[in-house]
Parts: C-alpha cells; structure tokens; sequence
C-alpha cells in the first residue's frame, strides 16, 4: 500500500473525528443552557417563595414595593439612607417610617446611614419626618461610613447617633456651584438671548458671567439656608453655639472628634445601636431587625438573573477551555 492510499483512508477518519468533536461540544452546551435555565427558574421560583411565605409587600404612595415581616413578633425596623438625597429617596423614607410608625410590631427604627448629603429640602423633610417618629417609637442613626451635610441635618432629630469610629461626620454648610460658559459660547458664535423681568431673574446662568450683585444674593441666599440647617442641628442635638460654629464651615470629623463634640451619642457597631433603641423601648431583649428593602419588579429580576448568570456560565467555560490549555503558564492570584 502506497502513502497515497494511507492519506485517501485518513481523511474520512479526520472528518470523522471533527464532526465528533463538533457534535459533543454543541450536546455539551444545549445541556449546560438547559441546565442554567432550569436553575434560573428554580431560584427564582423558589425565591419568590420564600419571600411570599415570610413577608408581606408593602406598596407605598410612592409606587415602590418594599417587605414587611409577615409574622406578629415584635422587630426593630432598618431603614437605610444610602447615596445622594434628592426627592425620591427622601419620600421612600417617610413612607418606610411611616410604615413602622402604624406598625404595632415594630418597637423603633434604627435608621442606617451612609451618604455625603443632597438637596436641602428632602433632607429637611426627612429630618421634620424623623423628629414627628420619635415622639411615638425610639429611632437611633447608625452611621455606617459617612453623615455629611444632608444626611448628618437628617439624622439630628434622632433620639440617639451612633457611630463607627472610620465613620465621618459634619459638613454643616450648604454650597452652590455653577460653570460660567458665556466665553466658550462666544467662541461658538452663539448669541444667547434672556429677556427678564428683574436684574437678579438670571442669577448664577451659565450664559453670562456673574457680577458682584449676583454673588452676593446667592450668597446670602446659601447663608439663610445654612443658618436653618444650624437651627435645627442644634435643636435636635441640644449643641451648644461654639460647637456650631466651629462646625460649620463645611468640614467633616471622625467618629472621636465627633463624640467630642457631641455630634453623635457613641462610637459601635450596628448592635451597639439596636440595643440603644431596645433600651429606649425599655425592652429587656433586643428584638430582631428587619429591613424594609425595596423589592424589583419580577421581570428586572429575571433579566438580572438571566444575564448574570448567562455571563458566569460563558466566563466559567471559557476559562476552564483556557486553563486547560495554558495550565503551566499561569501567575499567582493577587488579592488586596
């Protein structure tokens, strides 16, 4: 037999084989897309559940959705102020209080806080709503990492504040910031036309530079406000004028400083201020905490689980295809 023959008789061998491999890794994937696919749908089945069989949805005026414990114990309700104050996250607020201030099973809040502040009249609200609580159920701010500004005037009509002592606190001081653009409007060649009814109608526009007159209406503007934010810090934490003033220049301090100067009640953890509202509520035992989170519609949470999940499962692959190849190549994991 010659070599030509040998060759003619490989070739349906070779195909054979691709097709093979071609065949195994297509059944391989149709079984892990299964597979993933009918997990997807068990979590999430299982999930609502769950939820369904130990909480009960809460729909408040603001159209969000968020649990309840569905049991008749008494629970300490958590609500969280996370990120920038505007509007939306002050109403979701009130109504969580609002919701624990009706229920008869929630013995207080303990209200977390990790947020460098916002607009002044959400945090107004929220600071008038969590005084209006108080007069009815302990509430204790827990500051997780950050009380500035906004959310430090929200959380000083609370009974107590506790700190953890990375925690940063203060920034008592209200700012406006603008961009002058009329130079680069000009370079454009745009003619901005404002037609007003008074000199200080257009105050702080970006399409003219602002004069002394502008400057000092925003500015006594920001200082009425700022003395409204020192109002009432001082009423719901009983500061005296020389701690206000010090602290009112718009820094922030850490928990020690903090307590020092009795900005907040204590330096802890998250069960140092449980137990501060069980002891308002004159509890012999702490009660478990429950937050009201807000919950996703359904179809939010299948596509964050179908794509995640879709993602993990192509990475994972992929990986595992890599390290088989390139196994004695690989480089120490580094972790921080």
């Amino acid at each position: 037999m010659n070599m030509n023959d040998l060759q003619v008789n490989k070739r349906p061998r070779i195909i054979l084989t691709v097709l093979s491999t071609i065949g195994a890794i297509s059944i391989l994937f149709i079984i892990l897309f299964v597979s993933f696919l009918a997990y997807t749908i068990h979590s999430i089945s299982g999930g609502m559940k769950n939820l369904s069989s130990t909480l009960n949805n809460q729909t408040s005026a603001t159209g969000i959705n968020f649990t309840v414990p569905a049991s008749n114990t008494e629970y300490i309700a958590g609500i969280k102020l996370s990120g920038e104050i505007n509007s939306t996250l002050a109403n979701e607020v009130i109504e969580k209080l609002e919701t624990a201030k009706d229920d008869k099973n929630a013995v207080g809040v303990l209200f977390e806080v990790s947020s460098p502040g916002g607009t002044v009249v959400p945090s107004q609200e929220m600071y008038d709503a969590i005084n209006d609580f108080r007069a009815k159920k302990p509430v204790v701010v827990y500051v997780r990492e950050l009380a500035a500004s906004g959310a430090y005037y929200s959380s000083a009509s609370a009974d107590k504040i506790i700190a953890n002592r990375g925690s940063l606190i203060g920034s008592i001081g209200v700012i406006i910031s603008n961009i002058e653009a009329d130079k680069l409007m000009t370079f454009l060649k745009l003619n901005p036309i404002t037609l007003k009814t008074g000199a200080l109608k257009d105050a702080g526009s970006p399409t003219r530079s602002m004069n002394e007159n502008d400057k000092k209406y925003l500015q006594t503007l920001i200082e009425n406000m700022r003395t409204q934010f020192v109002a009432d810090v001082k009423a719901g934490r009983k500061l005296p004028d020389s701690t206000l003033s010090f602290m009112s220049d718009g820094r922030v301090v850490l928990a020690n400083e903090a307590l020092k100067l009795k900005l907040i009640d204590g330096i802890g953890t998250k069960q140092t201020a449980l137990a501060e509202i069980a002891n308002l509520a004159k509890l012999k035992k702490t009660p478990e905490l429950f937050y009201y989170e807000n919950i996703q519609p359904f179809s939010d949470l299948f596509t964050q689980k179908l794509i995640g999940g879709t993602t993990r499962v192509l990475t994972e692959t992929a990986g595992n295809l890599f390290l088989k190849s390139e196994k004695h190549s690989q480089l120490p994991k580094t972790q921080l």
